[in-house]
């Protein structure tokens, strides 16, 4: 685990994390010494020593400096005659030269295994970094729709929560002969008028609430427009497909439209009206196609479809 200040505080300016830590080490360095002082301990290089491998573990070389000073400046006042930081016995100053090797020795071993950890460690976090990015971008690929730029449906699963408690309206949609097309100019130009549809219903309506949904066939969701702007974007696209030139001399397409519109309580209500707005759908090509027809999704109200065709729009 990084005890770093760096993580503790956000600290980012290095040269500010590093006089912080010091700072600190100091002060935790300072009770130690003062506390072996006051209470009188026979034997203070053990609380001492302890108490600079802790600090030098935590926040590393430079702010365990101040600990290594602080042993060895108490070493020279415990173990000097007379506290005088000068005069000593054989004994003690042997002592205190053990003292001084020891600490440095100990500062440096446990210093480095902190800058190896902490670079160890800066490098587990840059690389679980790259590695979310990389799944964010794979999970995003994942659910766009290669040919139409789309997106699919397991994209369409994953936003069905983010409809629910809102009002909004659900569009399902195909091109008219489309088979016809394929077979007449080929599965390139098919694609190409796909990718064409997709295009410009992305344009007209929110490139987040547009999903292909199989084939030639799109889902629309819009949680931010009203009843009236949502048709007039249905007539918006009808009227912009007109300009599609599927091959030289061929210019125009029609689709057809199936709708429902109400608020979702649940994904269950989403999926209901994905079935009623398919049975819209259907309802147009039996009624000869390139129109709309909308109903809202309520099952204690009365039937209030409309059929909108082109020939018919004001």
């Amino acid at each position: 685990m990084n005890f770093s200040l760096f993580n503790i505080f956000r600290i980012k300016n290095v040269y500010i994390r590093e006089l912080v830590e010091t700072l600190i080490s100091a002060v935790l360095m300072t009770g130690l010494v003062l506390l072996v002082y006051f209470v009188n301990i026979p034997n203070p290089n053990l609380i001492l020593f302890t108490g600079m491998i802790v600090i030098t573990t935590i926040f590393g070389f430079i702010p365990g400096v101040t600990t290594l000073l602080g042993i060895n400046i108490y070493s020279f006042y415990f173990f000097s005659t007379n506290n005088d930081f000068i005069h000593f016995t054989d004994v003690n100053s042997q002592k205190v030269t053990v003292t001084v090797i020891t600490s440095i020795l100990c500062y440096a071993f446990v210093g480095l295994l902190n800058y190896l950890y902490q670079k160890d460690a800066k490098k587990i976090i840059e690389t679980n970094q790259n590695l979310k990015k990389n799944n964010e971008e794979l999970t995003e690929l994942s659910q766009i729709d290669e040919l139409t730029n789309a997106k699919n449906r397991l994209a369409l699963r994953n936003d069905f929560n983010s409809y629910v408690g809102k009002e909004i309206q659900l569009m399902l949609f195909d091109i008219d002969e489309f088979k016809q097309i394929n077979d007449k100019y080929g599965h390139s130009i098919g694609d190409k008028t796909l990718s064409t549809v997709s295009k410009l219903t992305r344009e007209v309506f929110s490139n987040d609430g547009v999903y292909r949904f199989g084939g030639d066939e799109f889902i629309v969701i819009q949680s931010d427009l009203t009843l009236k702007e949502f048709k007039n974007k249905i007539k918006q696209l009808q009227k912009l497909v007109k300009d599609i030139i599927i091959s030289e001399g061929n210019k125009g397409i029609n689709l057809s439209f199936g709708y429902t519109y109400g608020v979702v309580t649940s994904v269950i209500d989403i999926r209901s009206m994905m079935q009623l707005s398919d049975e819209l759908l259907y309802e147009v090509k039996r009624s000869g196609k390139n129109g709309s027809l909308g109903k809202r999704y309520d099952l204690d109200m009365a039937d209030d479809a409309s059929l909108i065709n082109n020939s018919k729009t004001k």
